[in-house]
C-alpha cells in the first residue's frame, strides 16, 4: 500500500520529467539506505536478542513516518470512475499464492505443485476475465498493457528482484550453514552491496538524463544478472571476497535501474492512472521477489544445500535477469 502511494504522490507533485527523475533518485536511495541498515542491524539483533526482535524495528519508524506524512503530504486522491474490485482481488491473490506454493513444493511434491499451478492458471484466466468486464474501473485496467514501455518496465522489474532477493536470501543462509559467517557477520557482509546501491540511487536521476532510461534499466538489470553468475562461480559462497564482488555488482545494478524503472512506469500513463501504474510495478517487484526466493530456494534444496546447489540457483537467477534486461532494451524507449 505504501510504495505505490508514494510513487503516485511523486508523479502528481513533480509533473516535470527532469525534476521527477531527481526526486525518484532520492526516493530510490532510501531503499538503498534501508538495505544498508536492515541486514546489518538485523544480524546484530538476531545474534543478541533473537529473531523476533527484528520485527520491532518497523514500529518506531512507522510512527515517525505517519507523523511526517500527516503534516506535509497533500491529498491527491482521484475516485472518478473507480470502485472496489473485490473479485479481481480474490482471483489475483489466488494466482500469486498458487504460483508461489507451486514453486516451493515443486522439489518434493511434484503432484501437489502441478495441481496448484493448474489452479493458479485457472485463477489467472478468471482474473483477466473479471478485469476485462470492469474496464476502466478495474483494479488492473488492462489497457495499460498496450504501452510497450510500461510492459518492458514490468518485465525488467519482475526479473531483477527474482535474482536479487534470491541471492539476498540464499547467500547469507549458505554462509551460516557452512559455518563461514555468523548472522551478524553475514549482515555486515551485505553492507558493501547496499552502500553502492545507496550511492548510485542518488546519482540515478542525473545519469538517466545523460544516457537515457533504456540503458539504465537494461544495463542495471544485466549487472544484477552478472553479479548472480559471479556468486555462482564460488564454492558455497567461498571465498567470501569473490561472493562480495558478485553482491557489489548486484548492488550497482539495483542502484542504476530502480529509479528509472519506476520513472518509466509512472511516466508512461496519465497522472490520474499513476497510482494504478505504481501499484502494478510494485506487484511486479513483489512477484519477482517472492518467486525468486521460492524458486531459487527450491532449486538450492533440490540440487543440494552446498556449492552445487548455490551454483545452480544463481545460474537460474542470472539467466532470468539477463532475459529481463533484454526485454527492457527492446521495449523501453
Amino acid at each position: 500500500m505504501l510504495l505505490p502511494a508514494s510513487l503516485a504522490i511523486i508523479r502528481v507533485q513533480w509533473p516535470d520529467q527532469q525534476a521527477r527523475n531527481h526526486v525518484l533518485g532520492v526516493w530510490a536511495s532510501c531503499n538503498g539506505l534501508a538495505f544498508v541498515i536492515g541486514p546489518t542491524l538485523g544480524g546484530v539483533l538476531v545474534d543478541k536478542l533473537g529473531w523476533r526482535s527484528v520485527f520491532l524495528i518497523a514500529v518506531p519508524l512507522g510512527l515517525i513516518a505517519i507523523g511526517f506524512s500527516w503534516r506535509v503530504v497533500e491529498e491527491s486522491f482521484n475516485p472518478e470512475g473507480r470502485r472496489f474490485d473485490g473479485l479481481g482481488q480474490l482471483w489475483g491473490a489466488a494466482t500469486l499464492a498458487g504460483l508461489t506454493f507451486a514453486a516451493i513444493t515443486a522439489g518434493y511434491e511434484p503432484t501437489v505443485a502441478g495441481s496448484t499451478f493448474a489452479g493458479a492458471a485457472i485463477a489467472f484466466i478468471l482474473f483477466l476475465s473479471t478485469e476485462q468486464r470492469h474496464g476502466d474501473a478495474a483494479m488492473v485496467p488492462l489497457d495499460l498493457f498496450r504501452c510497450r514501455a510500461f510492459v518492458g518496465a514490468m518485465m525488467a522489474f519482475c526479473a531483477a528482484p527474482f535474482g536479487m532477493y534470491g541471492l539476498l536470501f540464499l547467500v547469507p543462509l549458505v554462509w551460516q550453514a557452512n559455518g563461514a559467517l555468523s548472522a551478524g557477520a553475514a549482515g555486515l557482509a551485505l553492507v558493501p552491496m547496499a552502500a553502492v546501491f545507496f550511492v548510485l540511487s542518488n546519482m540515478a536521476g542525473r545519469l538517466t538524463e545523460r544516457v537515457g532510461a533504456r540503458a539504465m534499466i537494461a544495463g542495471g538489470t544485466a549487472l544484477i544478472g552478472v553479479g548472480s553468475l559471479v556468486i555462482g562461480a564460488t564454492s558455497a559462497g567461498l571465498p567470501v571476497w569473490l561472493a562480495e564482488i558478485g553482491l557489489i555488482l548486484a548492488g550497482l545494478g539495483m542502484g542504476l535501474n530502480t529509479g528509472p524503472l519506476f520513472g518509466v512506469a509512472v511516466a508512461a500513463v496519465p497522472a490520474a492512472r499513476s497510482g494504478s501504474a505504481a501499484s502494478l510495478i510494485n506487484v511486479a517487484r513483489m512477484v519477482g521477489a517472492t518467486l525468486g526466493v521460492a524458486v531459487l530456494g527450491s532449486t538450492l534444496a533440490v540440487a543440494g544445500g552446498d556449492g552445487l546447489g548455490l551454483r545452480v540457483a544463481m545460474l537460474v537467477g542470472g539467466m532470468v535477469q539477463l532475459a529481463g534486461a533484454s526485454a527492457a532494451w527492446l521495449m523501453v524507449s
